[in-house]
């Protein structure tokens, strides 16, 4: 017996051929097909044997087979392999059923007396009839215009629940309502009857899609999936949090409520630790536990090939945070989250943060980068080691590591151009100082077309703006700089940023001028510290009231002449990381891939916040969330991500807009990518020594005395040996320091021995990016009753219609119980939704400033 096939089987190809043969057939003889890219029906009538490739001894058939059958050796050690009697039966069947209808339809195509004609009148009214048809004939239309078009035709036909969609069709249907929003989704689906499954279909699309992210969960699994259908191996890890709106929810799926803050256990958060069918402790919970004001986020970004397009980056946990921890709280996390990957096949070169006083601690501490804290890494199974470089003068980091760290780079160069702006800094170099002012004359006195700058661009309200800084150090400006008076400390200072942009955040350089830029500032830097430490406070203070002309009565530390020790060690853990990563290229103990540096920074996370702000769609203004409406909005991202990565690999025929920046950006990248250079350690050497001595020429200007080759110039032995000593000093200490606004927390802090370094301006800049959302929280409704006076468990005396209005009731389904509290109202017990139990202890309404430069930006 046949089964029964639609009478157009015969004509199926692609997706629609693949969704028949899983109903008939199951997923085995499905993922078979697919391997053999067998993907029509005729295709498959053709084939003589289609289980004769699974005879064939081969790593790339290991997979298919483990589910469709048992491999087997005789006693002359002659392979074969026995296939699973239900799958060669249906599929079997299968083939026999198409076989019968292709010759029902022959011999009724042969009996027909006339082939189909179209009148002419029919034609006059649709002409559009005959462009179809050439299209088809010609075959013009892709391959989801076609499963597009004959979804809409096949279900206008059928009454509305006989509507069936493909599954390109769904895929459409979800990027659609994704990216548009409910009421683009709608406008579409009611204007293009049966094109598009309905809500409620689609909500059930997203829901089985198994995207579903709950509060401090991390997704390993679906990260291995991701990871190979990318076929990487090495992977990059960048944490990052942001300012949400500090409310609790019910989670009905994790039955557990989020916005409280999760305990850490061994740095990691609790998953579903808020779960709970006792209102009294739930009271307790919303009395005394703190709600979370920041979501911390995990995020993975896989690393390809250097000319590839860079895929997209994938969200490994999520979870809401009141900042309360401790850097060996992040170093176990990340300790954990390396292993887990690790299990998995995925190598995890490194991490990167936003340069927070407690993640540079971890940092430093797990590369035993000038730190004494023991953390076991270098003894660890997977440990990563270099031969080279272990002798050299300016090369401080330990040969053996597990990972390394490096400090997102458009954080450093928007820290760096913030000290340029403080009033409370004097950038002394030699005889000349750094100053905005001479970019506001530059702006005043020369034509913008020279160098193309705004006030805005050199004063920005806005601390984090990062594209100002890439307009402060353009070549353009650079070289109008040059015709203002005195204005080479300024120069020299700009060089720095400049060079932290080209080395790490540019996607055009290549790897040899990445080491060169990066080790160009750190050099900078370097002779900077080295021309400090030879002069005195007093000697400093002297020269610095000539240079300004003004007469400086108080004491000024030499901390207020420098960079901060943050973005020093910034600068020197990321040029050690990137110099560590090309020595393992060049001793081959990793792939080329590995050194694709402008995806290492935590940016990623700030992608996936932009992602999820834009989620409210085009008629609404509220761009902020709570920590549930960020896990609910993360999991459409999700969805659509897989969507999107099926479409470039051509999993599925979706085509997605490419902006043109991205566009022109991945052009540039091949063309300047495809010249291959071996790198070796005398090269890697040459390089840096040369760097060198162009942080030298660039200082010369500034007139540094230990740059007088008439007088005592210092060598370059010496200036890496005062370096050494400098970081050395800097010790990675625990302080306890009164937070800006919210209570008394632990930061890291770097103190200097002698000059009594601290970093309460890189805390201020951190904290006010973090945590400026406490002054935006009021009480705008008295919503709920104060319940310090009520008894556990028991409600006050309230009104029938009031509870007629909410989700309380006398009595539920067991299915639901876990879903309701137990509580008891005018003497009898009552069953509370949760959701409404968190209505009623929610005093106040949290709300979160939608404007951003009020979230980020330093109180001015």
């Amino acid at each position: 017996m046949n089964f029964p096939l639609p009478t157009n089987a015969t004509l199926l190809r692609g997706d629609s051929f693949y969704s028949i043969v899983e109903e008939f057939c199951g997923r085995e003889v499905l993922e078979l097909l697919k391997f053999q890219l067998i993907n029509s029906s005729m295709d498959l009538i053709e084939v003589d044997d289609v289980f004769s490739i699974l005879q064939i001894e081969s790593d790339q058939t290991t997979t298919i087979k483990e589910f469709l059958g048992i491999p087997s050796k005789d006693n002359l050690s002659n392979y074969s392999f026995f296939i699973m009697p239900g799958i060669r039966l249906k599929l079997e069947k299968f083939i026999r059923s198409l076989r019968a209808l292709l010759t029902s339809t022959d011999s009724t195509s042969s009996l027909s007396v006339a082939p189909l004609t179209i009148s002419s009148e029919l034609l006059q009214r649709f002409p559009f009839v005959i462009d179809l048809i050439y299209c088809l004939e010609s075959q013009l239309l892709t391959d989801f215009s076609l499963d597009f078009i004959s979804n809409l035709l096949s279900n206008i036909t059928c009454s509305k629940n006989a509507f069936r969609y493909q599954q390109s069709v769904k895929d459409f249907a979800a990027s659609l309502y994704i990216l548009g929003g409910r009421n683009v989704y709608e406008f579409v689906r009611l204007n293009l009857p049966g094109s598009i499954p309905c809500l409620n279909s689609l909500r059930s699309i997203l829901t089985s899609s198994n995207k579903n992210f709950v509060e401090g969960e991390f997704q390993y699994e679906h990260l291995k999936d991701f990871i190979d259908m990318l076929d990487c191996k090495y992977a990059f890890c960048g944490e990052d949090s942001t300012s949400v709106v500090p409310k609790v929810s019910y989670d009905s799926r994790s039955n557990s409520f989020v916005g409280f803050t999760l305990p850490l256990n061994n740095g990691f958060p609790s998953s579903r630790y808020f779960t709970t069918n006792s209102f009294g402790k739930l009271e307790t919970w919303f009395e005394e536990v703190d709600k979370s004001f920041l979501i911390n986020v995990h995020v993975i970004q896989a690393v390809c090939s250097i000319d590839q397009t860079s895929p997209s980056p994938f969200l490994l946990a999520a979870y809401g945070t009141n900042s309360k921890y401790t850097a060996q709280d992040i170093l176990e996390r990340w300790s954990r989250i390396f292993d887990s990957c690790m299990t998995q096949n995925i190598r995890i070169l490194g991490f990167s943060a936003d340069c927070d006083p407690k993640q540079m601690k971890a940092m430093r501490d797990s590369m035993g980068f000038f730190s004494k804290s023991q953390t076991g890494f270098e003894d660890h199974p997977h440990h990563l080691e270099i031969s080279s470089f272990k002798n050299t003068s300016w090369f401080f980091l330990k040969p053996r590591q597990l990972f390394v760290c490096l400090q997102d780079a458009s954080h450093l160069c928007t820290k760096l151009r913030n000290r340029l702006l403080s009033s409370n800094t004097i950038l002394l170099m030699g005889e000349k100082y750094a100053s905005i002012d001479d970019l506001i004359q530059l702006i005043d006195n020369h034509s913008k077309i020279d160098h193309g700058l705004t006030v805005s661009d050199i004063c920005p309200k806005d601390k984090q703006n990062y594209s100002s800084c890439e307009k402060i150090t353009s070549t353009a400006v650079l070289s109008s700089l040059k015709n203002i008076s005195n204005s080479e400390a300024t120069q020299a200072y700009l060089e720095i940023i400049k060079c932290v942009r080209l080395a790490y955040v540019d996607k055009n350089t290549t790897i040899i001028n990445r080491l060169y830029y990066a080790w160009c500032a750190v050099f900078i830097v370097r002779i900077w510290s080295a021309w400090l430490q030879s002069i005195n406070c007093n000697e400093l203070k002297k020269r610095a009231s000539h240079l300004l002309s003004t007469s400086i009565g108080i004491p000024v530390p030499k901390k207020n002449f420098f960079i901060t020790i943050p973005a020093l060690f910034s600068l020197e853990l990321n040029a050690h990381s990137l110099t560590y990563l090309t020595v393992l290229l060049a001793e081959q103990k990793i792939t080329k891939e590995a050194l694709n540096i402008s995806l290492f920074n935590s940016q990623i996370c700030e992608s996936t916040f932009r992602a999820a702000r834009s989620m409210s769609g085009p008629f609404s203004s509220v761009v902020n969330f709570s920590v549930y409406e960020f896990l609910q909005r993360v999991e459409k991202l999700a969805v659509l991500q897989n969507i999107k990565c099926s479409s470039e690999y051509k999993k599925n025929n979706i085509i997605f807009p490419t902006h043109h920046k991205q566009s022109k950006q991945n052009f540039l990248t091949h063309s300047t990518s495809t010249v291959a250079i071996t790198i070796t350690e005398k090269l890697i050497e040459e390089k840096v020594f040369s760097a060198y001595i162009k942080a030298s020429q660039i200082l010369s200007g500034c007139e540094f005395s230990i740059l007088n080759p008439n007088d005592n110039m210092i060598s370059f032995e010496e200036v890496n040996r005062l370096a050494f000593k400098r970081l050395s000093r800097s010790k990675c200490t625990t302080s306890k320091r009164k937070a800006v606004q919210l209570n008394n927390d632990e930061d890291e802090n770097e103190d200097d021995d002698d000059e009594e370094e601290d970093e309460d301006e890189d805390n201020k800049q951190y904290k006010s990016k973090k945590q400026s959302n406490e002054k935006d929280i009021v009480n705008e409704s008295d919503e709920s009753s104060s319940i310090d006076d009520f008894d556990l468990d028991i409600l006050p005396n309230v009104s029938s219609s009031t509870i007629r209005e909410m989700r309380i009731f006398d009595s539920i389904d067991h299915s639901q119980s876990d879903s309701f509290l137990p509580v008891e109202v005018n003497g009898r017990v009552k069953y509370m939704h949760k959701q409404t139990a968190n209505w009623y202890f929610s005093k106040t309404k949290p709300i979160l400033s939608s404007d951003r430069l009020k979230r980020v930006q330093q109180a001015i």
